[in-house]
């Protein structure tokens, strides 16, 4: 799944593409490169800053993105595969941002509260954990934060407990596998993935209709949905 944080309007756009620039290095080095490697390669490119809406636009026109700065290693494995790329490394999550003071976004959040009851319903009554419900927390580490996901989600009163399957570079304090208490105040979004279908995930749909056609393929094939209730 995915992490969200607040960030800026303006992106990073580089010149030449970044996926460019780390095809030209792995060529060069005759091996796959290392995470480190790609980070170096990424803070030592050029770039220009854009409207991140402006950065939609164009990627939108030309039917496909460079990779994103903030998910390098990840989107780099990705393209390494498409072009048939041996080894296959581990890519590790994808962390998709957002700005948490927009508007629609906050709507996701009410959207959540307001159809709870239908999570709770797909819940097991004496609390037994269910793997494919989520909730999604604000996850706090330190001066980092970030929103993250958690599965096997299980009813604990009023409130929910669920774990930790992906945990940011940013939050060293935290595994994965931790259980977490979430009480109604701390959850941001809930969804359930039932062999394909998914309830929920308002904050899910709100990043899927910013994407293009080919990105929502990719996206869903990501998370493993096929139909959206």
């Amino acid at each position: 799944m995915s992490v969200e944080s607040e960030r800026n309007d303006l992106v990073p756009v580089f010149m030449p593409g970044l996926a460019v620039l780390l095809v030209h290095a792995e060529d060069k080095k005759g091996d796959p490169l290392t995470k480190e490697e790609v980070y170096v390669i990424r803070d030592g490119a050029a770039c220009i800053m854009m409207q991140a809406v402006d950065v939609r636009k164009r990627d939108e026109s030309r039917g496909y993105r460079d990779i994103d700065p903030e998910n390098c290693w990840y989107d780099w494995q990705m393209t390494r595969r498409d072009m048939g790329r041996k080894p296959d490394l581990d890519p590790g999550p994808r962390f998709d941002h957002v700005r948490s003071s927009d508007p629609a976004y906050q709507k996701t959040i009410e959207d959540a509260h307001r159809f709870l009851s239908h999570f709770r319903d797909r819940l097991p009554a004496d609390g037994t954990p269910h793997p494919n419900a989520l909730v999604k927390i604000r996850l706090v580490d330190g001066d980092n934060h970030a929103f993250m996901w958690l599965n096997n989600t299980a009813i604990d009163g009023d409130d929910f407990t669920a774990e930790l399957f992906e945990v940011p570079d940013s939050h060293p304090n935290y595994k994965v596998g931790n259980r977490l208490a979430v009480t109604l105040d701390e959850m941001l979004d809930w969804m359930v993935n039932e062999n394909g279908r998914l309830t929920g995930g308002f904050s899910l749909r709100y990043n899927r209709d910013r994407m293009t056609d080919a990105e929502k393929h990719d996206f869903d094939e990501y998370i493993g949905v096929d139909e959206y209730a």
